[in-house]
């Protein structure tokens, strides 16, 4: 059962990963690899969207807040590396959370809802981590800019990668779902 679990965490987290990157690919190509650049964000972002949203499913609570500080302090020693301070942290804790709070909202609420359908609940993912991944972004720019306003193109981005990559998680894990069946034969995964 437990060896069930684990394949299945990775496979949602590695069809919401390829789901993102695939879209990342599509609308800014290959500059989603340059780990410098904020377009890995769609290849970053989509791995612990995706691995955040495989904990739901699959993991209980206290398991999911334990994925949830793992996932923040890994993002915190990857991305900032020996320049650590307090800055690095709050960014990191108000990009994840609006990733992570997007991801919850999405899953309370749209995931079983039958009135909407499969892929279809992409966009909603897409809407869902847009505004927030906006709204997080602005509180990130405002706070390491010592309270200025960030600019008109930054707004666009945070919402164009937020929108974008909420979709590419979106349609990675509905294929996940819809096709699961089909994977764990392939894969000779016992299901439950």
């Amino acid at each position: 059962m437990k060896r069930r679990k684990i394949y299945q965490i990775i496979l949602m987290t590695f069809f919401g990963t390829v789901g993102s990157v695939l879209i990342g690919f599509i609308f800014l190509n290959t500059s989603i690899f340059i780990t410098t650049r904020p377009s890995f964000q769609f290849v970053a972002g989509g791995f612990i969207g995706a691995l955040y949203f495989s904990l739901l499913e699959y993991k209980s609570l206290r398991e999911q807040i334990f994925g949830m500080i793992i996932i923040l302090i890994l993002h915190l020693i990857i991305f900032t590396g020996k320049h650590f301070s307090i800055t690095y942290v709050i960014r990191d804790v108000l990009y994840l959370g609006g990733l992570f709070l997007s991801i919850k909202i999405y899953y309370q609420f749209i995931k079983n809802n039958p009135k909407v359908r499969f892929y279809l609940r992409s966009f909603v993912l897409a809407l869902i981590y847009g505004l927030l991944n906006t709204v997080f972004g602005f509180l990130i720019y405002f706070i390491n800019t010592k309270w200025h306003l960030p600019t008109l193109d930054f707004i666009y981005m945070a919402l164009k990668f937020g929108t974008l990559i909420g979709f590419g998680i979106g349609i990675g894990t509905d294929f996940y779902f819809q096709n699961k069946k089909h994977l764990y034969n392939v894969l000779k995964i016992k299901a439950a």
